[in-house]
């Protein structure tokens, strides 16, 4: 039987040069490129399709949409998604459409989201007064993306993951983050805001001043499921292709 290959949109290669936050600030060029996969994987029936699909060599389109109580027209659309982001990619056999893990995208993504290590608070601060914002609940530090998303969707806008990398130098207040990025102050705090509520990042009021620091949990906790994906799908990589 003769095989088709799909078409692949043209996506640019991320280099595989990208530390973690903590070691080294991303470029705009890195930041944009990598922000699409963050987006792809913002929607849970996305991520879980690229945990069946990274559990074994190759999956048959047919197997995963019996695995979701939704229309094949979208998982056929969830699965593009993923693929004009780089993440997977697929080839039709007869009837059938077969898709495969790119591993070399899930090591990029989790490297990126390495461990952070606590730094010490900065001096002279100089934000305008702020409030303290809520706690966040410990069972929020514990969860993993394949159960919330919201980390991956929120390091989808390229000033959020700018900010993370602000952080992950130390505590900053929102004027300093203010000053750092060159955004309004109203944007800035409204991206703190939801780094906040998904328990990405806390706040710790000192006197007039509030200061935000990420929690490394969080990213650890992400970092391992793409490692563990990217694992997957490597020890799988050279196994017999199911029968089409």
């Amino acid at each position: 039987m003769r095989m088709s290959v799909l078409p692949v949109l043209d996506v640019t290669p991320v280099q595989a040069c990208c530390p973690p936050l903590s070691v080294q600030a991303l470029g705009s060029e890195v930041a944009g490129q990598l922000a699409p996969l963050f987006k792809a994987l913002s929607d849970p029936i996305r991520l879980r399709l690229l945990s069946l699909i990274a559990s074994t060599t190759e999956a048959c389109v047919c197997d995963l949409t019996d695995a979701f109580d939704v229309t094949g027209a979208t998982i056929s659309h969830h699965l593009r998604v993923l693929r004009e982001a780089g993440l997977v990619d697929c080839e039709r056999r007869g009837t059938w459409v077969y898709y495969w893990v790119k591993a070399t995208a899930l090591d990029q993504l989790g490297n990126l989201l390495a461990a952070v290590p606590q730094q010490p608070v900065r001096s002279a601060p100089t934000e305008l007064p702020s409030s303290a914002a809520p706690p966040v609940s410990d069972d929020r530090y514990r969860t993993l993306i394949s159960e919330d998303p919201d980390v991956i969707r929120l390091l989808s806008d390229p000033l959020r993951v700018r900010i993370v990398e602000l952080l992950a130098e130390g505590p900053a207040s929102t004027s300093d983050l203010v000053a750092d990025t060159g955004a309004k102050q109203p944007n800035v705090s409204g991206h703190l805001k939801l780094l906040r509520e998904a328990g990405l990042v806390t706040a710790d009021s000192q006197g007039r001043y509030t200061y935000y620091r990420l929690v490394p949990d969080v990213l650890e906790a992400t970092a391992a499921q793409f490692a563990n994906l990217a694992a997957r799908a490597r020890a799988n990589a050279h196994r017999a292709p199911a029968a089409a």
